[in-house]
């Protein structure tokens, strides 16, 4: 039971280390719009001529879409069978963290998108304060991975 336990702490730091690296990276999102607000003031853009209207919609859409399913996503990949071990286990809980994450940098990067294309740092920011907030939602905690551990899988 202390070696199950072990390899669970294992890969918990392996995961809120590459969890913590993408929280890092979508914070780095901020500070290109910042630099590039600042060095090419008034910055309207690298399509300013093109209306964003239908393609600003589909954006947020998306972005709106993609952060309700995280969660449906994480109990798809959370799924297992009775058969599974324990290091199969870590694998699939390192994994699900993950791609959670992932999923969670989505909006950050489609505003980054809008403002690339149109200026729109105020979409930036509110797509960019959504993701921060997925990736704190689903940050990995010990005590989450402990309790799905400790359930019994579903049966087949």
């Amino acid at each position: 039971m202390a070696r199950d336990a072990t390899g669970l702490e294992t890969a918990y730091r392996i995961a809120t280390i590459i969890c913590g690296a993408m929280a890092a990276s979508t914070v780095l999102y901020a500070l290109v719009v910042a630099v590039i607000s600042v060095s090419q003031a008034p910055f309207e853009g690298f399509a300013p001529g093109a209306q964003p209207s239908i393609l600003r919609s589909v954006l947020w859409t998306l972005a709106i879409v993609e952060a309700g399913l995280i969660g449906l996503v994480r109990r798809t990949l959370l799924a297992r069978s009775r058969a599974e071990g324990t290091t199969a286990q870590a694998r699939r809980l390192i994994t699900t963290s993950v791609v959670t994450a992932a999923f969670a940098e989505v909006p950050a990067i489609l505003g980054l998108v809008l403002f690339m294309l149109w200026g729109l740092s105020g979409d930036f920011y509110v797509l960019f304060a959504l993701s921060l907030a997925l990736q704190a939602v689903y940050f990995p905690r010990l005590d989450g991975w402990r309790e799905w551990a400790a359930e019994p899988a579903a049966g087949c």
